[in-house]
């Protein structure tokens, strides 16, 4: 079952209902929770941030602090997923022009322009991902709705089919954390398998640990030794905290 927040869209609860059962509930204001949520196989929990372009373009900041409250849930998985497209405005080098879909549906058509730079909201959305949020396109409410099933039933199996037709080392979900890999991946961060391990089973995901702030962070304890000023100041500095 998946559970949507009770502002998304009726369209797309109709949609998803088609193939698996929706409940309404209200996620966002009353548990701190993304639009939609749901369980996993292995009993971890998946929310999904769902935001149009304009919202993100209009913006960044808002979106940020709103995955920020949600990455300190203790939801295990979150993902953003991105309706609708945008690009860069030739010659221009701070404003950014969305699409959205045309009056008859089938078409993307020019939408907005917007004062933020292409390579910013780029280097944003590989930030998130750094930091542990999944990131997921869609071009309109339509594929939202067939987003959201195939990421679902995707979550309930152990085993990717797809992936193990391509890759002959079979890939299961629990053999790996990726939210321990995004710390030990952040260059120049000084964190092996033991402190991301330690920073983890402390915060939960790499996003919330990388907005703790530096004593708090600096006090978490790796096996009888705290990780110290130094090495916690060196975490947020390759982040690109200002510490």
């Amino acid at each position: 079952m998946i559970f949507r927040d009770v502002f998304e869209p009726q369209t797309i609860h109709d949609l998803i209902a088609q193939t698996i059962p929706v409940t309404k509930a209200n996620l966002n204001h009353e548990l701190g929770i993304a639009d939609y949520y749901w369980y996993c196989w292995d009993d971890h929990r998946t929310q999904v941030e769902r935001k149009q372009i304009d919202e993100i373009l209009s913006n960044l900041d808002a979106v940020e602090e709103l995955l920020s409250r949600e990455l300190s849930n203790d939801v295990e998985e979150t993902i953003l997923l991105i309706e609708g497209d945008c690009e860069p405005i030739p010659g221009v080098k701070s404003f950014t022009q969305s699409w959205k879909l045309g009056k008859g549906g089938k078409i993307m058509v020019p939408g907005h322009k917007y004062a933020l730079n292409y390579k910013r909201l780029q280097a944003w959305l590989f930030q998130l991902s750094q930091a542990g949020v999944v990131i997921v396109r869609t071009p309109h409410y339509l594929a939202t709705a067939f987003t959201l099933v195939a990421l679902y039933e995707s979550s309930q199996s152990e085993e990717h089919g797809t992936l193990n037709r391509i890759i002959k080392d079979k890939i299961r979900i629990k053999d790996v954390n990726p939210h321990i890999i995004t710390l030990m991946g952040i260059r120049n961060g000084g964190v092996g398998e033991e402190i991301a391990t330690a920073l983890i089973n402390r915060y939960g995901t790499a996003c919330y640990t990388l907005s703790r702030d530096l004593d708090e962070l600096a006090d978490t304890m790796i096996g009888d030794k705290r990780l110290g000023i130094i090495r916690a100041k060196k975490l947020l500095k390759a982040f690109g905290r200002q510490v």
